[in-house]
């Protein structure tokens, strides 16, 4: 019995396998809450914290038998930005605010530049029939507005885009 046709066909399966000839595409989605501060008293009043939920989910890239995606998030300065300081606006009224990675809001979340650095993660998923499973992972934007800022009433509101990059 010839051995090198079976054994030529083992070898190819094993190969495709392990250079991930049967990859599948990674895919990244990312949806937030809205973050809201609520009311303000003008003019002296106190600081405001405020947070919001962020959800990424990531189909992970099949390769070498592991399921993994590593990815970026970044936060735009917003439609009312003043250079890199964030604003709310009401009429000509702006608000200032700023945006956090972290609960002490110490570490600005921004685009990379000026606003402060990105955040990140990586999300491992678990192998099913050569087929990576959808995984996901939490972050939180953490808000806060300044004390004694001095502003018109009105309702102030700002619009920032949350990128993921993968």
């Amino acid at each position: 019995m010839n051995t090198k046709p079976l054994l030529r066909a083992l070898l190819l399966l094993l190969t495709a396998l392990l250079c991930g000839t049967a990859a599948r595409a990674q895919s990244c989605s990312v949806s937030a809450t809205a973050l809201a501060f609520g009311n303000y008293t003008s003019p002296g009043g106190a600081r405001a914290d405020s947070s919001a939920a962020v959800l990424v989910t990531c189909t992970p890239q099949y390769l070498l038998l592991a399921c993994k995606s590593s990815y970026t998030l970044s936060l735009s300065v917003g439609d009312h930005a003043s250079g890199a300081q964030r604003q709310l606006a009401a009429g000509a009224g702006r608000l200032a605010y700023g945006l956090f990675s972290d609960s002490l809001r110490q570490q600005p979340w921004g685009d990379g530049g000026a606003s402060g650095p990105t955040t990140g993660g990586t999300i491992t998923t678990s192998l099913l029939n050569l087929v990576c499973l959808p995984g996901s992972k939490s972050h939180t934007v953490y808000g806060r507005l300044p004390a004694n800022q001095s502003v018109p009433a009105g309702s102030y509101s700002d619009s920032v885009v949350l990128t993921v990059t993968y």
